[in-house]
């Protein structure tokens, strides 16, 4: 009698149709998007730029939508998990996959930048202002109300958010595209990804390339860590440079 060695299977999750699969990639946004619209007034009268509103959207919107849909489908489901990409790569590998990202991701946003500009002049100059999104290195803004902003882009835009959508996106959303995408399924995911966006969507192409292979980084380690830490390190991004203008100016 011969030994034979067992290979475990790969759990596969029941797939959403085309109509589950845009309505759950698109329905956060645009209720991130209305309070976004909804607190510019406000964050108007306080002196703050819009990206503490962005970061407040984060926390207030952002993660109670996605995380209670994450919960939804653990009632509906009990037996199976929401985040599916569950794997544990050792910390070096971990760390290794999320640089490739953020590295790929950063020269994306960098080629891409005259494109955006172009967008920005032609296809969305009749985008209000009003909902424009300051960084709060403009000028205007008093050292108080860039502290704040500065705590909020900490709390909401770099810790909570992108740990909430990364579990959301490619951990629950990705492996619940419909079958018949094939080969097309990371694109058409990060298409979607990328709209979601709704307060900059002439930053859709440059998020498409910039989130693209961390799709596929998602699926070929099932490790949904590498996407929560390579976005995180992205998010810090604004941070850093608002607290630097606010050291040097």
């Amino acid at each position: 009698m011969t030994a034979t060695t067992v290979t475990p299977t790969r759990r596969v999750s029941p797939a959403h149709t085309p109509a589950q699969t845009v309505l759950l990639h698109l329905l956060p946004g645009a209720a991130a998007f209305a309070a976004y619209v909804g607190l510019l007034p406000l964050a108007h009268q306080l002196g703050l730029p819009s990206v503490a509103v962005l970061a407040t959207v984060g926390l207030l919107v952002i993660a109670p939508v996605q995380l209670g849909l994450l919960r939804a489908h653990r009632r509906r489901r009990p037996d199976e998990p929401a985040v599916m990409l569950r794997a544990r790569l050792p910390l070096p590998r971990l760390l290794g996959w999320a640089g490739l990202e953020v590295a790929l991701a950063g020269i994306a946003f960098l080629a891409t930048a005259p494109l955006k500009r172009l967008l920005q002049a032609s296809v969305f100059a009749w985008w209000p202002d009003a909902w424009a999104v300051r960084d709060g290195t403009e000028t205007g803004y008093s050292d108080t109300a860039l502290i704040v902003t500065a705590a909020l882009l900490l709390a909401g835009t770099v810790l909570v958010a992108p740990v909430v959508e990364e579990l959301y996106f490619r951990g629950y959303l990705l492996p619940r595209m419909p079958r018949q995408l094939g080969r097309w399924t990371p694109p058409a995911h990060v298409a979607l990804f990328a709209a979601y966006h709704l307060s900059t969507p002439w930053l859709i192409p440059t998020r498409i390339l910039a989130v693209l292979p961390l799709a596929y980084i998602a699926l070929r380690t099932r490790d949904v860590r590498v996407g929560i830490v390579a976005h995180v390190l992205l998010n810090t991004t604004d941070l850093i440079l608002l607290l630097v203008y606010l050291h040097t100016r």
